[in-house]
């Protein structure tokens, strides 16, 4: 299957589940106020880190390993998914005041949907993987449509997702192969040992590019209001989310295409030049598009609140042309890289949150101030980042790959 069309089939998938999405927090907001999305992305927030933290990179094991060694993989992730979900959520329930059913099975049940489709990569089944996405999506539509209170929202979420995501891994994930001895702890120890370069390093790397990418709404709720996190959440679903849906449906091509050219210990440099090309040409249009289109699609058809949203949208621009156009390029330290320069990446992003969205607020507290550094320093670093890439290209090329 090309670039193009593998790409293009969990792109669209990928916007109708946006879309979806976007009703969603329309819905939520006018349904429940402005407050109610802040804490919804809140609530959201948490869980996509927990499901991170949970997996700590294994889930990328699942497209990597050979085959004799995919039940125990699977066994491991299910192991990770419940357990250390419940720790987590546990810790995190002594800072924020969150419900502990609902918000341990949403992320253990996220962590689930990671690992399905990983197992749908492994096998290159994107109609398979766009549906999945569409489901899910749905999912949260129906649960916020079924709740009669913003406050059952959650519970509601929780069973919808956990059945559904049960539903896809019964389905696609062959249980009959698993065997009691994958579940056994010198079976998984033995596991970890041998991945342990991955999991201390891309699972570290990962956590904390997941936590880079959530925390700003989650501190924004704590240091300002929910209702200034609801106008961030807004700007994220209908400005950011699309761009990293765009650059995560050709990063999941790339990731499942280019970890069998890594199995191959081969390198496509010319697909690699034509990914780069489409990566910038969609984000200059992105841009273009969020600067005059969603304010005027804003003006026109939304509320007030929704008005309040247009400044943090132009603040955050640099931001999303970098998140397009060149992290999703990262992809190829996390294959062909160096597993402890793929992690620095991740944490000196998440020294830029904590600089802009810790240490900043404590000493000035403006919310225009903090948004503005850190849309401007991040994208001083992915420049960076990205140029570091391209030598890492020129040296693949320098020992023979094509």
């Amino acid at each position: 299957m090309s670039l193009i069309k593998s790409a293009s089939t969990i792109g669209g998938s990928s916007v109708i589940s946006q879309l979806i999405g976007a009703f969603t927090i329309l819905f939520i907001s006018y349904r429940y106020g402005m407050s109610a999305v802040g804490n919804y992305a809140l609530m959201l927030g948490i869980i996509m880190i927990g499901a991170q933290v949970a997996l700590y990179g294994s889930h990328f094991l699942l497209t990597k390993v050979h085959d004799d060694e995919l039940e125990t993989a699977i066994v491991f992730s299910f192991i990770q998914s419940w357990v250390v979900s419940a720790l987590y959520i546990y810790l995190v329930r002594l800072i924020f005041d969150l419900p502990f059913w609902p918000t341990y099975i949403l992320t253990a049940s996220y962590s689930l949907m990671i690992v399905s489709e990983n197992v749908l990569l492994r096998y290159k089944l994107f109609n398979t993987l766009s549906l999945q996405r569409i489901s899910v999506t749905t999912v949260v539509f129906i649960a916020a449509l079924c709740s009669w209170k913003d406050v059952y929202l959650y519970d509601v979420w929780a069973v919808f997702h956990l059945s559904l995501i049960s539903f896809w891994l019964y389905k696609y994930v062959d249980f009959k192969k698993v065997k009691a001895s994958n579940f056994y702890p010198t079976t998984q120890y033995k596991y970890i040992a041998r991945h342990w370069q991955h999991l201390s390093r891309i699972g570290s790397a990962e956590v904390i590019a997941n936590a880079s990418l959530q925390l700003p709404t989650i501190l924004i709720n704590h240091w300002f209001s929910p209702l200034v996190a609801g106008y961030f959440a807004v700007v994220n679903r209908f400005c950011l989310s699309p761009v990293l849906i765009m650059g995560q449906s050709v990063r999941n091509y790339t990731f499942s295409k280019w970890s069998e050219d890594f199995r191959n210990k081969f390198f496509n440099i010319k697909e690699y030049r034509q990914v780069r090309a489409l990566l910038f040409g969609l984000s200059v249009i992105v841009i273009v598009g969020i600067y005059f289109v969603y304010p005027w699609i804003t003006e026109r058809f939304l509320s007030e609140q929704w008005i309040q949203s247009i400044s943090t949208s132009r603040m955050m621009l640099p931001y999303v042309f970098v998140m397009l156009a060149f992290v999703p390029l990262t992809v190829v330290e996390l294959i062909f890289g160096s597993p402890t320069y793929f992690l620095r990446i991740q944490c000196e992003q998440l020294l830029i949150v904590v600089i802009t969205f810790i240490i900043l607020p404590l000493i000035y507290k403006d919310y225009a101030l903090s948004l503005m550094m850190f849309s401007v320093l991040t994208a001083i670093r992915y420049l960076m980042i990205y140029i570091n890439i391209n030598k890492r290209v020129l040296i693949l090329k320098e020992q023979g790959f094509k």
